[in-house]
């Protein structure tokens, strides 16, 4: 079998969720992606930026800048699902995309790592007993001159709240595997605040986790009933087969009947963009 920190994050989250995603699908609704946008455009915009821009010296202006994530944006608004009149959209199109084209250049004003990098970095392991397969694709490896660092973007304000440690254990690991070392570095850089929070760990942190991942791994293996894990959290609000899920309709029908609902921020609209 083939497992991504995707795959085994799904999992962990919902049983059902991964055999859905991974075996069986039935016809999904769709979810309004508005909350994956500035992530998204920026991240792509890093991506490029490292693997050609400062890979062959060329030093983009402001105006340059703002030209290429443009036209990023527009292909992403016509790609991505977005409902703008979801009471969950606080900000217009225009708003996302003037934060994270500010956010952008304080980025490149702040961080001088970007000429030792690489992003979007893939790497799939064979495990020699199993002979499964552990994939990932790290966001930036950072190859300094002495010291080798694992970088995961995230498009978030909320910095102690909304990460996930096991992500980049899971990433450490792939590179051990791949180096026979680990590396020296792990941190989530929060786009937002333009700030880089390592996490502690050693070798015994991620062998703690790569026995953790190899019974997880047997378990959906040995799964035949696919449980689902239901809390109406946002993992289960989000999940696009929700309606076909009978655990989650028994659940928000309780909570229906105890009078539990939620609140409606306020609302965001798209609109276009003046010159």
């Amino acid at each position: 079998m083939k497992l991504t920190y995707s795959s085994y994050s799904d999992y962990m989250k919902c049983p059902r969720l991964y055999h859905w995603k991974q075996i069986g699908k039935p016809e999904a609704v769709k979810i309004s992606q508005y909350f994956t946008l500035y992530g998204s455009v920026v991240q792509k915009f890093f991506q490029y930026y490292v693997n050609k821009y400062v890979k062959e010296g060329i030093v983009l202006s402001r105006e340059q800048i703002h030209k290429f994530l443009k036209l990023d944006w527009d292909m992403m608004l016509e790609d991505r699902y977005v409902v703008w009149n979801d009471p969950w959209c606080k900000e217009s199109s225009e708003d996302i995309f003037n934060e994270a084209y500010n956010d952008i250049l304080l980025n490149i004003d702040k961080f001088d790592f970007f000429k030792y990098s690489r992003s979007e970095v893939s790497y799939s392991i064979i495990l020699k007993k199993s002979q499964d397969i552990l994939s990932g694709r790290m966001d930036f490896l950072v190859n300094y001159p002495d010291r080798v660092e694992i970088l995961d973007g995230k498009g978030t304000a909320k910095v102690e709240t909304n990460v996930d440690f096991e992500q980049l254990y899971f990433y450490a690991l792939l590179y051990y595997l791949r180096s026979r070392k680990l590396p020296d570095k792990l941190g989530f850089w929060f786009f937002k605040t333009q700030q880089i929070n390592y996490i502690d760990f050693d070798m015994d942190t991620i062998v703690r986790f790569k026995d953790k991942l190899a019974l997880v791994k047997n378990s959906i293996k040995n799964d035949k009933e696919w449980a689902p894990k239901v809390k109406l959290s946002k993992h289960c609000l989000w999940c696009p087969w929700k309606y076909e899920c009978d655990a989650y309709l028994a659940k928000k029908e309780t909570n229906r009947k105890k009078g539990k609902g939620i609140t409606a921020p306020m609302v965001g609209k798209i609109v276009e963009f003046g010159g």
